[in-house]
């Protein structure tokens, strides 16, 4: 609270009463008080504070009216944070000379807010206010703003969230320090910060203490397993933390400090370890500021972290920095003042589902310190108005380093409730009003479906009513992939690569919420070659009807696009239908709708003499016709390569 010292300098340098020693006039005349109140300042500058007080407290025992050692006791206190004794100390100077010092309710007020004392306060800033003209205008709007602030934390007292904290155990929690927590999207992988012990002369120098990663999995039992360092060359003798994990927990985006923090990436090779760090390129990293405490959106595309470099809306903003599709990071975007405040913003936290950033900020409306917001981003990727999750998950502390797990349900943060046992890891239920939009994930493997090797593709995922596309990303060197996926929606996931016919899933969240069982799948990719065949599971057409509906024209424009690429290509567009109705009807309707996507290409401007249409019927099932499921796999569009 370094305002309370430059209130403190204020009226150390303007006295205004008191009797002259050596120039300098005090409030007491007793020379063996002053005496030792000239020995405090002299350490205080030394910025030895534990002297300090010692020769304040002999000040105020000689005198105990001495107004400026009460001031300057309090300033002491404030620093060596213990607000407690700071309040007596303040106050008592205070009713000593009530009108001498119209700063000093200001100061006072803030050392109420600062131990929660939000009444109290609230009447000294007011105090502050009423004084109109006698206090700077630059003092009596931090009064506004502290009342503003105690009139908010005094109606969320009032009015507080469901909120009931538990310990994450002793599988994570040590009798160290654990904080920064990271979670993938299938809530098997944790992986946190420790506050570790070290011998002095290793890592940073004049520290007994290190930084370092430890994880922890998921047991059969779904509790957390034991956690255990990360280890070289993720751990060094510095420090390392303020990590994000990737959804699918195989890269990592984290925080090294070496005077300067700036921000480093690894991920997990074919074989499960982790690889060497690097250092992130400097359209992400500078070289004169600090950049850190990084999250990574689900598809892996956009990298938010603080940064308090120029340009930015006040102390540390919150920024991105989007990576292009042949992996090189763009440079770094302020997220703009919806956001970012003239004050901190820290800890980013973007959700699986995309769209829903917790952070936290002292420049937002809130109970006075760091406070956890969190905002929405809409359909034109436009940021809400940031909203205050509540109390008693913010209080009079600060707030931060907060995470919401893919569910919406559950969120992790750090925090020293139990004094004794120092800062742990807790969880508790997300109250509905702040949580995120429920998110599941798709999990799979790509494959060649000649080799049945894996192979790197992209991913995408596209909502079929808004034909938005929600995520992309691409899997691993191993073909494997985790999509993050919204309920309550109809998504189409398309996987593609070069010389490749695309491969296409339906997904359908409307109503249900496959948490526990999330999508499983081999996807085998089909080289484009002659009379291989691409089922188009996201091709629909209207009940008993040939008319296609929009949400087809996602995956007809994919269609069309692999056949721009791929000139010599020449297909047939297959149409199928279940056994109801008669054979004659089936084949009919099974031509028409083939004749329909082969006019909508034909629109897109692929040449009539490269597609073919057929009606097939019901004479080629893929499926039982005996279910609804399998009737629904057998109502199909497939293209063959001609």
């Amino acid at each position: 609270m370094r305002i309370v010292l430059s209130i403190i300098l204020m009226l150390l340098l303007f006295p205004s009463f008191g009797v002259s020693q050596g120039g300098q006039q005090y409030s007491t005349k007793n020379k063996k008080a002053i005496e030792r109140y000239q020995q405090a300042l002299a350490q205080y500058d030394r910025f030895n504070l534990n002297a300090a007080e010692q020769f304040l407290l002999e000040a105020v025992q000689r005198d105990p009216n001495f107004v400026e050692a009460h001031l300057v006791l309090a300033q002491v206190y404030e620093e060596q944070h213990r607000p407690l004794k700071a309040l007596v100390a303040a106050e008592r100077a205070d009713s000593l000379r009530p009108e001498a010092f119209p700063q000093l309710p200001l100061m006072i007020g803030q050392l109420h807010q600062s131990v929660g004392n939000y009444q109290q306060a609230l009447s000294r800033f007011e105090q502050c206010i009423a004084m109109g003209k006698k206090l700077q205008p630059k003092l009596s709007q931090r009064a506004m703003v502290g009342a503003e602030q105690c009139r908010f934390a005094i109606d969320a007292l009032n009015n507080p969230v469901p909120f009931s904290p538990q310990n994450l155990g002793g599988g994570v929690n040590s009798e160290y320090d654990e904080y920064w927590p990271s979670l993938s999207a299938d809530e098997q992988t944790l992986v946190y910060t420790v506050r570790c012990p070290k011998e002095r002369g290793i890592g940073v120098p004049q520290s007994r203490w290190q930084e370092d990663f430890f994880i922890s999995h998921r047991d059969s039992s779904s509790a957390w397993g034991m956690g255990r360092p990360m280890g070289p060359p993720i751990n060094t003798d510095f420090n390392e933390g303020a990590q994000s994990l990737s959804a699918d927990g195989q890269q990592m985006f984290f925080t090294v400090c070496r005077g300067l923090c700036s921000l480093y990436y690894t991920e997990v090779d074919r074989h499960g370890y982790w690889k060497h760090p690097m250092r992130l390129p400097n359209t992400v990293n500078t070289d004169r500021y600090n950049e850190k405490q990084p999250s990574i959106s689900p598809d892996g595309r956009t990298l938010y972290f603080v940064s308090n470099r120029p340009g930015g809306k006040g102390g540390y903003d919150i920024w991105t920095s989007t990576r292009t599709d042949n992996g090189q990071w763009q440079p770094a975007v302020n997220l703009g003042d919806t956001v970012n405040t003239s004050g901190d913003e820290q800890s980013p936290f973007i959700h699986f589902d995309n769209q829903t950033l917790y952070f936290s900020s002292d420049g937002h409306l809130g109970m006075g310190r760091q406070d956890i917001f969190f905002a929405r981003r809409d359909s034109t990727k436009r940021w809400g108005i940031p909203q205050n999750v509540g109390y008693p998950i913010n209080t009079h502390q600060s707030e931060e380093g907060l995470i919401v797990n893919a569910a919406g349900t559950v969120a992790y943060y750090s925090s020293d409730i139990d004094t004794e046992r120092g800062r742990d890891i807790f969880t508790f239920n997300m109250p509905a009003a702040t949580a995120p939009i429920p998110t599941s994930y798709f999990l799979g493997m790509v494959k060649d479906s000649k080799t049945t090797l894996p192979l790197e593709a992209e991913i995408s995922l596209i909502d079929l009513e808004t034909h938005h596309e929600l995520m992309r990303t691409r899997t691993n060197a191993a073909g494997r992939f985790l999509v993050c996926l919204p309920v309550s929606r109809k998504y189409g996931l398309f996987a593609s690569k070069t010389g490749y016919l695309f491969h296409s899933e339906h997904i359908n969240f409307e109503g249900a919420y496959p948490r526990s069982r999330p999508f499983r799948v081999d996807v085998l990719l089909h080289p484009i070659v002659k009379d291989e065949v691409m089922v188009m599971r996201n091709i629909f057409f209207a009940t008993a009807s040939y008319e296609l509906r929009p949400e087809s024209t996602v995956e007809l424009n994919k269609l069309a696009v692999i056949l721009q690429q791929n000139t010599d290509v020449q297909v047939e567009i297959g149409g199928h239908t279940d056994n109801e109705g008669t054979e004659a009807y089936n084949k009919r309707l099974s031509e028409q709708r083939a004749q329909a996507v082969v006019r909508y290409l034909t629109q897109r401007g692929i040449a009539a003499n490269r597609l073919r249409s057929k009606g097939y019927g019901a004479t080629s099932p893929i499926a039982p016709n005996t279910t609804p499921e399998g009737r629904a796999q057998n109502r199909r569009t497939e293209v063959k390569v001609l």
